[in-house]
């Protein structure tokens, strides 16, 4: 397959044809001899639970105080 090599502003830009199938909206890029490797950036989620609001929350003081769950 080949793709072509375009100048936007100062930036040289790939084409990427449509049927290549795109998984990510971020890419790091390689230089392995000769290829040029994309490869998909995978951001870790943040565990909301992780803080230490959440690890010292008392769920069953909260759940026998609740109204609704008498």
């Amino acid at each position: 397959m080949t793709v072509k090599l375009r100048k936007v502003g100062n930036s040289k830009t790939l084409t990427v044809p449509k049927d290549i199938i795109i998984t990510s909206k971020e890419y790091t890029v390689k230089n392995e001899g000769m290829n040029i490797v994309f490869t998909p950036v995978v951001k870790k989620k943040k565990n909301i639970f992780a803080t230490k609001e959440w690890q010292n929350y008392d769920y069953q003081k909260d759940i026998k105080n609740d109204v609704e769950l008498q």
